[in-house]
């Protein structure tokens, strides 16, 4: 663990942002060879954003008094969320191996490649179960206050060493049918066939917790507005009415609210919604721009010839977020 984690390269926030303007600006023009490779990302985008409304719509129905209506979409929004671990794996395998394809100048259905996922169901299911346990161990970490700061430490390394894994296991297993224990043992093979142009790649952390903090401002300005439209609607929408604004502040002093001003928080509700909801398109967004990226880069480590020879030399730009394509260079392959 110790040794992959020395692998990671982690950018500072500038770097994070330029990586994920570059990726977002260049990879669909790479890809759009194939443009059945953004279905993936199209149907998990409409999975989070169907997960998302279930949920916040059984806050809704709870609050308006409508029980039986919230359990149901809690309960439906919890399934969806544990599912959502198998059903995102089984999407980026498809992406990762219509990537593969494309590089070879082969372009497929989507039931191919939904036949080619059907053949890999059972290492699907373990990535996307130990996926589903990091992030579980995560969450605790971060929610218990029992937790020192030296296991919040080797949390925090273990969530970045499994994204660095994942990123290679997805392509070893759509190109190769290699399952995780393969996968990861051939890691350390890998690394030392990367060309020497592309060597500062392999651990590279691609636009790392960028999408948190691009949503950053926008979730302050929804808040903020959300608090000036909860005053304007007041306590005309009874369900939603918080109380008297001067009360909720502990009666301080507020020159600037007048007497009588009343709070709803249904536009908080409604920001944070929508907010979650520009979260979900961008999060997926970017994880499908990393499984495209790391699939061309396993491609360009251990089939450097089945690439289209043409394209070479623009993918290893690519690869290095570079403005030129340098001259085409055939590695030979790890295999």
């Amino acid at each position: 663990m110790i040794a992959m984690q020395q692998t990671l390269r982690k950018p500072g926030f500038g770097e994070r942002l330029k990586q994920l303007a570059y990726l977002l600006k260049h990879t669909f023009t790479i890809v759009g060879r194939d443009p059945g490779i953004v279905r993936p990302w199209i149907r998990m985008t409409i999975y989070g954003l169907v997960l998302t409304c279930l949920f916040f719509g059984a806050i809704t129905a709870f609050v308006v008094g409508a029980t039986g209506t919230g359990l149901l979409l809690l309960l439906a929004s919890i399934l969806l969320f544990i599912y959502r671990y198998f059903f995102d794996t089984r999407q980026e395998l498809r992406q990762a191996w219509l990537v593969s394809e494309a590089l070879k100048g082969e372009k497929h259905s989507a039931a191919e490649a939904g036949a080619r996922v059907g053949q890999l169901a059972w290492t699907a299911r373990k990535i996307a179960l130990i996926d589903m346990l990091v992030a579980w161990l995560m969450s605790m970490s971060r929610s218990s206050g029992k937790v020192g700061f030296l296991v919040r430490l080797i949390m925090k390394g273990l969530e970045e060493v499994w994204d660095l894994v994942n990123n290679y296991l997805l392509p070893s297993a759509a190109v190769d049918g290699y399952g995780i224990r393969d996968g990861v043992s051939r890691m350390g093979t890998l690394k030392d066939n990367v060309p020497e142009t592309l060597a500062g790649v392999f651990g590279i952390d691609i636009a790392a917790r960028a999408v948190g903090s691009i949503m950053a401002p926008v979730y302050f300005v929804l808040f903020v507005g959300a608090l000036a439209v909860g005053l304007w609607v007041g306590d005309a929408v009874p369900a939603f009415y918080a109380g008297d604004a001067r009360e909720l502040l502990n009666n301080v002093e507020a020159g600037f609210l007048p007497e009588e001003m009343h709070f709803s928080w249904l536009p908080l509700l409604v920001a944070i919604w929508l907010g979650k909801l520009g979260g979900v398109v961008l999060d997926r967004l970017t994880n499908s721009v990393k499984v495209i990226y790391f699939s061309i880069f396993y491609m360009r480590i251990t089939h450097a010839e089945d690439i289209v020879p043409e394209i070479r030399g623009e993918l290893d730009a690519y690869l290095r977020m570079e403005a030129e394509d340098p001259a085409p260079v055939a590695e030979p392959s790890a295999r």
